[in-house]
């Protein structure tokens, strides 16, 4: 008589159990790990952008402005994405003449983006005009923040809030 190979209904029901254990216990953890890799990642965008531009400011030695631009000027509506542009005449608009040296996807629109000023301009020596300033991110279940020094620098940072 020949060996009939194959899996016990039995069998089948306990391999059913565990996955349906290991799926219940797995799926809230993924979920935190979902959002805080998209919050993550929005901050390595604002980080991005902000040295793209301090580092063009250098290399072009002129003025370069990141903001999000609405009919070629700078306005606070940030979760629209940020672009960047050289600014020559410091007038944080986009105007004929001026280059536009990236150009910024938005951010999710569920989201919030805050930052004090309508634009950041960076010097040709890299420092940025006006005072320290912090951008905060935030999403229904956490928040980040990108803090952006008078020397240029970008950093992220943790935020407690968007307030």
């Amino acid at each position: 008589m020949a060996a009939v190979r194959g899996f016990t209904l039995l069998e089948l029901i306990i391999v059913l159990i565990i996955s349906m254990l290991l799926i219940t216990i797995g799926i809230p953890g993924f979920q935190t790990l979902i959002q805080n890799n998209r919050l993550s990642a929005a901050a390595i965008t604002i980080q991005n952008k902000l040295l793209f531009a301090r580092s063009q400011s250098v290399s072009l030695i002129n003025y370069i402005t990141a903001c999000p631009l609405e009919n070629n000027s700078c306005s606070n509506n940030w979760i629209k994405g940020i672009d960047v542009f050289i600014d020559s005449n410091q007038s944080k608009t986009y105007d004929s003449g001026e280059v536009l040296l990236l150009s910024g996807d938005s951010f999710n629109t569920i989201d919030t983006l805050v930052f004090p000023t309508s634009s950041v301009t960076f010097t040709p020596d890299g420092q940025i005009t006006g005072s320290s300033a912090l951008f905060r991110y935030c999403s229904h279940d956490g928040a980040i923040g990108v803090q952006v020094a008078y020397s240029g620098r970008a950093k992220i940072v943790d935020v407690n809030n968007c307030d």
